[in-house]
């Protein structure tokens, strides 16, 4: 862990979140009053509540809270996982939420948000969330989910799905759609990546070559083949594109509903929801497939290294 992150966790976790947008903050406790802090973050509920509340009205002070209780109740990390991505069901939905502020001001926006999500920064808490026990174990698990190495910047963030995000978190996630099925239900992944291109917006990275990916994804007929090899916590990718080149353009968690259909819970607009996979197919039409990540097994052995 880069002693800067760490310097900005603690930074963070005691000042009021540039996402959120509740209401003011108020003093925690009568001894807070006391303490040289101007803007001090407002008190936790009781447990009871906030056991019953969403997620997504959380603040920072509550999320440390419930994650201490539920990594003493929920010992296996994967039903923590879901039960969290439950949880924030009816999150709103936002595109480009964060950034690298205050750590660097090509793109202002935060480095976390608990109000609202887009598809990756959705499966990028929830699994920081499910795998750490209290707040600053999760600002540090963020990061390094979302920057190469978990070194902050623009240029280390991991903007591209299957040229940045995929390999610099095969760390803690194995790419398993080639094995899924009998192993031959996968087709061709082709993707050329241009980060100079990207970065030239912001006049960064024009020294950066080119990437060329060839991966696989299961294409969707044959989806319903492939779906009980699928297992709750897996990361689901959505494949898009044309019969030149793919991409991944959205991201989601297997679930397994009661009565044994396999969803995917994801954000897109207007909230977080949760979808039978094959539904998402019939209601998107063209989307190509989906590509399949899979945790390694003792994720939090590895996070706890990797931080």
């Amino acid at each position: 862990m880069k002693p800067f992150l760490l310097a900005i966790a603690i930074v963070l976790s005691e000042s009021v979140s540039f996402a959120q947008q509740a209401s003011p903050a108020t003093p925690s406790s009568a001894s807070d009053e006391k303490l040289p802090i101007c803007t001090p973050i407002k008190s936790a509920r009781p447990l009871k509540l906030l056991q019953k509340a969403p997620l997504y009205s959380f603040c920072e002070k509550e999320l440390d809270v419930y994650l201490k209780y539920l990594h003493e109740s929920e010992p296996d990390p994967i039903k923590r996982l879901i039960h969290l991505a439950r949880k924030n069901i009816g999150e709103p939905y936002e595109i480009y939420l964060l950034g690298e502020y205050p750590y660097e001001m090509y793109d202002p926006d935060p480095m976390y948000c608990l109000n609202k999500s887009d598809c990756v920064t959705f499966v990028e808490h929830t699994y920081a969330e499910a795998l750490s026990s209290d707040w600053p174990g999760f600002f540090k698990t963020l990061q390094r989910l979302r920057y190469k190495t978990g070194q902050v910047g623009m240029l280390t963030r991991n903007h591209e799905s299957v040229a940045d995000w995929d390999p610099n978190n095969a760390w803690l996630f194995d790419n398993i759609t080639t094995k899924l099925g009998d192993g031959n239900q996968h087709v061709p992944l082709h993707l050329t990546w241009k980060p100079s291109k990207f970065f030239s917006k912001f006049g960064i990275g024009q020294d950066m070559p080119d990437v060329t990916v060839t991966d696989a994804y299961i294409p969707r007929d044959k989806v319903a083949g492939i779906l009980k090899d699928l297992k709750e916590g897996d990361v689901v990718h959505v494949v898009r594109g044309n019969s030149k080149e793919q991409y991944v353009g959205h991201f989601g968690l297997v679930a397994l509903a009661p009565d044994g259909t396999i969803n995917m819970i994801h954000s897109a607009e207007p909230a977080v929801r949760e979808q039978g996979l094959l539904d998402y197919l019939e209601k998107n039409p063209k989307t190509l497939g989906y590509k399949f990540l899979r945790p390694k097994a003792e994720p939090e052995k590895l996070v706890a290294a990797a931080r």
